[in-house]
């Protein structure tokens, strides 16, 4: 199978047995992944700016990053990805599960059958593209679309979305601004970047100013 047709995923365990076990796990199990391990958050986010995961399976007891801040921190930079939290801490897990509806949470307590059934629904999903209603990038490109044509495709709220991205705000501020949830932020950025066929954030604030410019002009020249 060609390279540009797998899933990518990232596990992020600061424990090798269970993060070795995982990859195990899911390479016997889908033949369509490119699985790549972490310990710590930081060489996750680094390698983030190269490629972007589909997935990510993610511990909340990581070294280098309090747990609070380990799930919003991956929320906010893996802008394509779906999300597995596998934790420990069932308490933890709880609250977050009320705060972050679309994230999928499971506790290391489980059996592996029903790590199994999460997984083989997210991966499924992810096959399908149905996750969201974005127009895959890969299969419909904008290669010769005008900015114009671009901005088209996206709604008025993800404009608004897409305005305070271009302002440089992360997705809790601009979930606090718009009074939205950062799981729906994170859904109306995934969209965006797959609408406007842009590698990530600072491309789509890019094409946003253009358009502004672009309108900008039209207004000046009439």
């Amino acid at each position: 199978m060609s390279s540009t047709n797998l899933l990518r995923v990232f596990i992020i365990d600061d424990h090798p047995i269970i993060a070795m076990a995982l990859r195990d796990l899911m390479n016997s199990r889908f033949s369509d992944l490119e699985v790549k391990l972490f310990s710590r958050m930081g060489p996750a986010l680094e390698h983030s700016r190269f490629e972007q995961p589909d997935l990510v399976l993610l511990d909340l007891g990581l070294p280098d990053m309090p747990p609070e801040k380990v799930l919003e921190t991956a929320l906010e930079t893996f802008d394509y990805s779906r999300t597995l939290v596998i934790s420990g801490n069932e308490e933890v897990l709880g609250e977050l599960a009320e705060n972050y509806p679309e994230t999928e949470f499971v506790s290391k307590g489980i059996t592996q059958d029903r790590v199994l059934s999460v997984l083989d629904s997210m991966v499924l999903k992810l096959r399908r593209n149905t996750w969201t209603d974005q127009i895959n990038p890969k299969a419909q490109g904008t290669a010769g679309y005008t900015i114009g044509q671009r901005m088209a495709r996206i709604t008025e709220r993800q404009v608004s979305v897409l305005h305070r991205i271009a302002k440089g705000e992360s997705n809790h501020e601009i979930a606090q601004n718009l009074g939205l949830s950062p799981e729906t932020v994170k859904t109306h950025v995934r969209s965006i970047l797959a609408r406007l066929n842009a590698r990530n954030r600072l491309e789509a604030a890019m094409l946003y100013r253009a358009w502004q410019d672009q309108k900008a002009d039209e207004v000046y020249s009439d």
